[in-house]
């Protein structure tokens, strides 16, 4: 007859799951810091976010465009590399 597991043992078998959803939950953290981060760059630069402007300049809108998109891009990445390193 064998021992009763330890509540140690136990969780493991959930412990990945878990892991993969504070992987996902940093990953989402990321990239709404980096696109906050973007924000606060184009209002220090005097570049309103599109959000706000009634209407953008086509230039200006494309440098937010392209800033956001590169930001969640970054966070993506550096979420899949942090899912990757714990899988």
């Amino acid at each position: 007859m064998r021992p009763p597991a330890a509540p140690a043992i136990a969780i493991l078998p959930a412990l990945y799951w878990l892991r993969s959803l504070v992987a996902a939950f940093a990953g989402f953290a990321a990239v709404l810091v980096l696109a906050l981060l973007a924000d606060q760059l184009l209002r220090s630069l005097g570049l309103p976010p599109p959000a706000a402007q009634p209407m953008p300049e086509l230039g200006r809108q494309a440098l937010a465009a392209w800033l956001r998109a590169g930001c969640l891009l970054l966070g993506a990445l550096l979420a899949r590399a942090a899912v990757a390193r714990r899988v």
